[in-house]
């Protein structure tokens, strides 16, 4: 099971796969609820919690990095609708140097 999680984060991480299609798959996969609305909700609820810790990882690690996240940064960071924009910004801060170098156009 650990193996498919991985293979889907890795398509999501490719752009071959969007996060809500990765939930779905999961949720198929870890028998969710058959009723489709329910289901859907499963979906949303999956990919808010996904979005909202990679933020708080983002985050975090800025914070481990005794990088001082202020209420201009966070509050995009915690807002932002896109994994992909999020994970661009994880990668980031993994050598950024203030908070603001997460939104730097390269």
């Amino acid at each position: 099971m650990g193996d498919l999680r991985s293979g889907l984060e890795d398509l999501r991480q490719q752009a071959s796969l969007s996060l809500q299609d990765m939930a779905r798959v999961r949720a198929r996969v870890d028998k969710r609820p058959d009723d489709e609305h329910e289901d859907e909700e499963w979906v949303r609820g999956y990919t808010a919690g996904y979005k909202a810790a990679l933020a708080g990882a983002v985050q975090r690690l800025l914070e481990a990095r005794d990088i001082t996240v202020p209420k201009e940064v966070s509050r995009p960071l915690h807002l932002c609708p896109d994994p992909d924009t999020l994970t661009l910004w994880f990668d980031r801060s993994l050598t950024a140097t203030t908070a603001e170098d997460l939104f730097a156009e390269k």
